[in-house]
């Protein structure tokens, strides 16, 4: 598959919206999970920008030199992406095998069905996954667990759909000290330190094997911006970092300070970021 972060990106300022496994019935879970759906004009704008904006091109970017440089998987594998929005990270996973896609969404559903892509079920019961035991090698949840009232139930889900030694990629964002209307706008339920992380992991029976954090080379950047916006815009109701208009170079400025970071993630963990990514087996 072609490298997302190699065409050139055009500006974004302005550019906003006018199954390999068959799934199964959802069951209901023990303990149910619930998770309120994002803002229906934040699908919109994810498959407006996805292609395009920094943040979602370097993240798609480094899911791909992750997942090759940390696992290295064959041909031909089955992959789960949890919570698969608007469809291009499930496209972008397919260079690795089959991938099928779940969103409890109808939006964001529709919007992979636009994109071509027919194994994206819609998720109807938060606290299942609509698949059979053992049915994936490879499942990711990019940026999903922080929006689910129970992390821990659906971690369970996530290695009861594992197949024995099965990987687990995740991101989620890091620090909850960070919280700001960036985080309420996209319907977060929290924010990760590593400690409680890779604690919740174990209890599911996914043995951590890599973590880093991710974005940590624009932190100082980042920080102060979110810090005004909580207090400017807060009272006029939540809105993403999403929905501030980049100009084209500074958007290509951006993705160019974020993919520098391999350079040391290839080789040792990131102990800084703005995003916590990490990748687990697992257990038995």
């Amino acid at each position: 598959m072609a490298d997302p972060g190699r065409n050139q990106l055009p500006p974004v300022k302005g550019k906003r919206p006018d199954a390999a496994v068959a799934p199964v019935p959802a069951q209901r879970a023990g303990r149910r999970a619930t998770i309120k759906v994002m803002e229906t004009a934040e699908y919109d704008l994810m498959f407006a920008i996805e292609m395009d904006y920094w943040w979602h091109v370097g993240k798609r970017w480094f899911v791909l030199k992750i997942l090759r440089r940390w696992l290295n998987p064959p041909p031909g594998i089955a992959i789960l992406d949890i919570g698969c929005g608007t469809g291009a990270n499930m496209k972008a996973l397919g260079a690795f095998g089959t991938a099928t896609g779940s969103d409890i969404s109808e939006s964001a559903v529709g919007y992979c069905r636009a994109r071509g892509l027919a194994d994206a079920h819609q998720q109807t019961d938060p606290g299942k996954l609509p698949f059979p035991d053992g049915s994936f090698d490879l499942v990711t949840a990019l940026d999903v667990l922080e929006h689910v009232d129970d992390d821990l139930g659906l971690l369970h889900e996530v290695g009861r759909v594992l197949k024995p030694g099965g990987t687990f990629l995740m991101t989620a964002p890091a620090y909850p000290a960070l919280w700001s209307v960036h985080d309420e706008s996209l319907h977060h339920k929290r924010r990760y330190g590593k400690k409680g992380l890779l604690g919740l992991l174990g209890r599911a029976g996914l043995g951590p094997v890599r973590l880093t954090h991710l974005n940590g080379f624009l932190l100082p950047a980042i920080v102060p911006v979110r810090w005004l916006r909580d207090r400017l815009t807060r009272k006029r109701g939540p809105t993403s970092d999403f929905n501030l208009d980049l100009p084209g170079w500074l958007n290509a400025a951006f993705l160019l300070a974020f993919k520098a970071e391999w350079m040391l993630v290839r080789f040792a963990p990131l102990p800084f970021g703005l995003t916590i990514c990490c990748m687990a087996r697992k257990e038995g």
